[in-house]
């Protein structure tokens, strides 16, 4: 573009339009800045720490629900194991009843894992 002064000589100025120029058919895309940069680090940190925390949670849950488990179990076994010779005739009865019941449990636990396997 060439613009003439007052005083006759003219100058070139240069065209301000430029490759910056909006095109919406053509998409801009710039360097992540640091900020940016460094906040996408930290999301990535947080999730891998959050999905740490979960899989600790769950192994510890885990390992809590197999305690209590074998705590039951060792209770069934020392009430099906306890001496009757000292107990009078209903109470024998009634440990009688107890224990098959739990037998019966017992049965029906290992015979659906055996059909599962």
């Amino acid at each position: 573009m060439t613009q003439t002064s007052a005083s006759g000589a003219s100058s070139e100025i240069p065209d301000t339009s430029s490759s910056y120029e909006f095109n919406s058919s053509s998409s801009m895309e710039r360097p992540m800045g640091q900020k940016a940069a460094k906040r996408k680090g930290k999301a990535k940190e947080i999730s891998n720490a959050t999905q740490d925390a979960r899989n600790k949670r769950a192994e510890t849950m885990e390992r809590l629900a197999q305690s209590k488990e074998d705590e039951i179990e060792l209770k069934v076994m020392q009430i099906m194991m306890k001496d009757t010779s000292t107990m009078n005739e209903s109470q024998r009865d009634i440990h009688e009843k107890y224990c098959n019941k739990m037998k019966k449990k017992i049965w029906i636990v290992v015979s659906t894992t055996l059909n599962y396997m």
